[in-house]
């Protein structure tokens, strides 16, 4: 991305009504006008708006969190109540941050003081920080220091506890004056040695462009704004400059480049650009055609799914593939994709699959189980998707016998090379064996999106498969997807922590030892167990679960893990 940012730098520096000097752009409370105040969206739009300085809010949290936030309390900037300073991080960032400006906004978070801090400084930008509570200015000085920004802040608000702690701010002083400020006035400041501030925030000039072309033209410094593309304008750095700019780039050229550009024309908030992205999505170049399908997906507002119908009828594979990803992503009707179910390319296929997972709408089952058979693996396995999605009944039935015979072929491939002394693998038995293990991924997915019996017994027989061949990783991983249903049946995997093949064992402990309150009684039954492999095994289980109402049995034993485990379960709950 550093090419796109210097051309960004490159944009930002025309002057565009001939303008020789740089005026510093001041943007207060981040872009709080075109993006919600105080997130990273805003600060990046800020930054991508040409801004030089950027006010943020710092607060801090009950737990000790600084945070970017106004107000103090949350209920004009969040969907939640309450106050900061008595409000937990780890609350205040579930909260919605975004949406209380437009729908469009949905899916912001609260930002951490050292994000902010991180993002500014990798974007060479300078932060004034408005510190809103009294006592917290040494824990912000501190953060400021470990971002190695010292010398890119200006501190105002309450800072009376670290006003001593800093030396006297290099560079000349500034003077704010007000948008009525005349050349004379502005050039006596200048012969005082101050630089001057024009501020167009938070009064009656706020959105008044001619004057803020005569603040430059009278000589300012700098001016501060709340709308953000105004004062770009008028220092001569106009965003739509920038954005032809990236235009220019993203239409013609090295790839790579492209790419970039496009992919960050969408930041630009409020800037017409879908057309501009549906002409690239069906673009000769399948990485252009993606990014486009990408960038229409991330602009705000979303365009609706239909953006993609011309894509989706083109000729071109690669186009049809990523507008079945777009519209999937925006969640369109099934509807979409459907004709998409008859096409020849396998790419096709296999977007449309996949993004009918999350579409909305029926797809019938007798369009989907014909390409569990597909001679390409990646369409099989995205068909077990899309069928576990739409028809769970027929998935049941026979997916897990699918994914059976996928397993009976993947270690007869084994078998038939350790037989041949397990020589190097060539590049196409490397790239069978890899295509048919995304495959069976994809199967192992839709299989865990299946409630039932014969869905939970094949997730078992999977992760419970002895030895080390070629489908060890997908044991593990079904081992994973058993950890929230494993208490549904929990007898076959504690009588696995006796097997005598180690990575089974070692599944089944890990996973009784993650899974819910239901399998605690077993794995306590377990230390009665004639074998003392199960018996060690449901000793570091209980130990690692906390589990309090094993104590009674382990106090009992005269296994000597089984003091440890006292030890651990006590040390998890305090006064036993």
């Amino acid at each position: 991305m550093k090419r796109i940012f210097s051309l960004l730098l490159l944009a930002s520096c025309v002057a565009a009504h001939g303008q020789g000097r740089h005026v510093d752009l001041y943007c207060h409370r981040t872009a709080n006008k075109d993006v919600p105040e105080n997130t990273m969206e805003s600060l990046e739009m800020a930054i991508l708006s040409g801004c030089d300085v950027i006010e943020v809010d710092v607060r801090r949290t009950m737990d000790g969190v600084l945070i970017l936030n106004h107000d103090g309390f949350t209920e004009r900037l969040t969907d939640g109540v309450g106050e900061v300073e008595t409000s937990l991080y780890d609350d205040l960032v579930t909260r919605e941050a975004g949406a209380w400006m437009g729908e469009r906004w949905s899916g912001m978070h609260i930002v951490r003081f050292d994000q902010a801090l991180t993002y500014a400084r990798v974007h060479d930008v300078r932060l004034v920080l408005d510190v809103k509570v009294k006592g917290t200015g040494a824990d912000i000085l501190a953060a400021v220091d470990r971002a190695s920004m010292r010398d890119r802040v200006r501190f105002g608000g309450e800072v009376d506890d670290i006003r001593n702690r800093l030396p006297k701010q290099a560079g000349p002083a500034e003077s704010w004056v007000q948008p009525n400020a005349t050349a004379q006035q502005i050039d006596s400041l200048h012969r005082e040695g101050k630089r001057v501030i024009v501020n167009f925030s938070a009064n009656a000039h706020e959105m008044d462009l001619t004057a803020m072309h005569a603040a430059v033209a009278n000589g300012a410094d700098g001016i501060n704004v709340d709308y953000v593309r105004l004062g770009a304008d008028a220092v001569g750095r106009p965003v739509e400059a920038t954005v032809a700019a990236l235009s220019r780039t993203a239409s013609s050229g090295d790839t790579q480049h492209r790419i970039e550009a496009i992919a960050l024309l969408p930041h630009f908030y409020g800037v017409p650009l879908q057309e501009s992205f549906a002409s690239w999505l069906l673009d000769a170049d399948p990485r252009v055609s993606r990014a486009a399908a990408v960038a229409l997906v991330n602009m705000r507002p979303r365009p609706t799914p239909h953006i993609f119908d011309k894509a989706l009828r083109s000729k071109d594979a690669h186009a049809q593939a990523s507008a079945a990803w777009g519209a999937g992503t925006l969640r369109g009707p099934s509807s979409m994709l459907i004709p998409l179910l008859h096409s020849s390319d396998p790419l096709v296929l296999e977007e449309a699959l996949v993004a009918l997972v999350r579409m909305p709408g029926s797809v019938p089952a007798e369009q989907l189980l014909p390409l569990l058979h597909h001679r390409d693996t990646a369409v099989c396995g995205a068909a077990a998707l899309a069928l576990a999605a739409h028809n769970p009944t027929t998935a049941q039935q026979v997916l897990p016998a699918r994914l059976r015979l996928e397993v009976k072929e993947t270690l007869a491939r084994y078998d038939a090379w350790t037989k041949r002394g397990q020589p190097k693998l060539t590049e196409t038995e490397i790239k069978t064996i890899t295509d048919h293990y995304r495959s069976q991924m994809k199967m192992l997915q839709a299989i865990g999106m299946l409630d039932g019996a014969p869905s939970f017994t094949a997730l078992e027989e999977q992760a419970f498969h002895p030895g080390a061949d070629f489908t060890q990783t997908l044991s593990q991983v079904a081992g994973f997807r058993l950890w929230d249903r494993i208490g549904e049946h929990p007898y076959d995997a504690v009588r696995q922590l006796g097997s005598s093949d180690a990575g089974v064992a070692d599944r089944a402990e890990w996973m009784l030892t993650l899974a819910d309150d239901r399998v605690g009684p077993v794995v306590r039954s377990a230390l009665q167990n004639a074998n003392p492999a199960v018996r060690l095994r449901a000793i570091h289980i209980l130990a690692f679960r906390g589990d309090s109402a094993a104590l009674p049995q382990l106090k009992s034993m005269h296994e000597p893990d089984a003091v440890w485990a006292i030890e651990k379960i006590r040390q998890l709950h305090t006064g036993l």
